[in-house]
């Protein structure tokens, strides 16, 4: 009983809702764990920054056709230089791994690089270590991003971790610093989330524990001050617009001031006393090769946006047709149409009751439109009876008695000739 009662509340029980089938989508997704933008007079370009290196690169974009592209780098220079260089110099920059879909390759993989791109999903790696000399040291360094589609779900997301990060040959140090942006749109609504944690600075050999990730630690910004080096702290957000969402974390921003840096250290007066006299003029300008660094740790951004499939619409039915406006009677005047107001002196036509369209319900093989089963079974009957009558009757006419002569009675049969 107990059985019974419960497989009768599950087919009583509603059928959970579908989720809409996905049409169209637009997705995209980048990671850079760390980038550096350099701010220098040495190159003659009207723009700042004047150069830019993304450690550690991905990047996927997926959309309807499908088409799906693919990229990672493990020393990206931007779009303006890794993208342009076959544009001016005839060859493609060589430290990038690329797939896209549907020209391909589907998938290529060099030294701490991978991408992949398909029909439903673009992928890209890369991870390695990186030391750029006096500047930086990474260890741990990896990004990831990813683009997704499945029949009820669009989905982007983007991660970044480094273990530690090392800036000015030591003097600062990052230590367990991770981003992550997610994107998630189906078709009706987006979702997503960015969060991003770190762990630990190190300045000048003074650790600061990071115990809350909204803030800075105690004392940071002034053990950063002396070294002329401004820090911002990370942000995160989520914009929700339609069926579309965008989920960036904005990396912990280093902004060193260097001509305050060299001083600070006491080099300012080595370089430009000691070493610029020995140089020709032409060279000084290289004691001084940039103005400002900034760095930017952890830098994720996913975007996502998807419709719903248009469902099937029936065949377009046919136009209304103008209904036929009978003559006028002989006298003169003509009887009003169906929905116009009444006029005095004529009658309004009478209402007509509209007949219940009536379900056919299952019949049997005795059913006939408008006969009962009785009479027809009466009617075989008689049918049946008559043949019979007709049958002894005959037999009785051709060979019901003998014949005198002693020939056989009965119907000859005519197939023996």
């Amino acid at each position: 009983m107990r059985y019974a009662l419960v497989v009768l509340l599950v087919l009583l029980s509603p059928a959970p809702a579908r989720a809409a089938e996905i049409g169209g989508f637009t997705l995209s997704a980048h990671a850079a764990p760390v980038s550096v933008l350099l701010h220098t007079d040495l190159i003659p370009v009207p723009a700042e920054p004047q150069g830019e290196v993304h450690l550690s690169y991905t990047q996927t974009e997926l959309g309807s056709g499908p088409i799906g592209r693919s990229l990672a780098s493990s020393v990206w220079p931007g779009a303006a230089v890794g993208t342009g260089l076959p544009q001016l110099l005839g060859f493609a920059y060589p430290v990038q791994a690329n797939a896209a879909h549907p020209g391909g390759p589907a998938e290529e993989s060099k030294s701490g690089m991978r991408a992949t791109a398909g029909a439903s999903k673009a992928e890209s790696y890369a991870g390695a270590r990186q030391e750029v000399p006096f500047l930086l040291t990474a260890d741990g360094l990896s990004s990831t991003s990813n683009s997704t589609v499945s029949a009820t779900e669009a989905r982007s997301t983007a991660v970044t971790s480094a273990q530690t990060i090392s800036l000015l040959a030591g003097l600062v140090v990052l230590s367990g610093v991770r981003f992550e942006s997610v994107a998630v749109s189906d078709g009706g609504k987006g979702t997503g989330s960015s969060t991003f944690s770190v762990a630990e600075f190190t300045v000048l050999g003074q650790k600061f524990p990071v115990k809350a990730p909204a803030a800075p630690p105690d004392g940071l910004l002034k053990a950063l001050e002396p070294l002329g080096i401004t820090l911002t702290w990370p942000t995160s957000a989520t914009k929700t617009e339609g069926t579309g969402v965008t989920s960036a974390g904005r990396g912990l921003t280093l902004t060193v001031d260097v001509l305050a840096l060299r001083t600070k250290l006491g080099l300012g007066g080595i370089l430009d006393g000691v070493v610029a006299p020995l140089l020709p003029k032409e060279l000084v300008p290289l004691l001084n090769p940039l103005r400002k660094m900034v760095v930017i740790v952890g830098d994720t951004e996913a975007v996502a946006n998807a419709s719903a499939a248009a469902p099937l619409t029936p065949p377009d039915a046919p136009a209304p047709q103008t209904p036929l406006v009978p003559p006028p009677p002989a006298g003169g005047v003509q009887a009003p149409l169906p929905g116009t107001p009444p006029v005095a002196g004529i009658a309004p036509p009478k209402a007509v009751t509209p007949v219940a369209s009536v379900r056919a319900k299952p019949r049997s093989l005795l059913d006939f439109p408008g006969v009962p089963a009785l009479v027809v079974l009466a009617g075989l009957g008689v049918a049946a009876a008559s043949a019979f009558g007709l049958r002894s009757f005959g037999t009785f006419l051709l060979g019901g008695a003998p014949c005198p002569s002693g020939h056989p009675t009965g119907v000859p049969d005519l197939r023996n000739g």
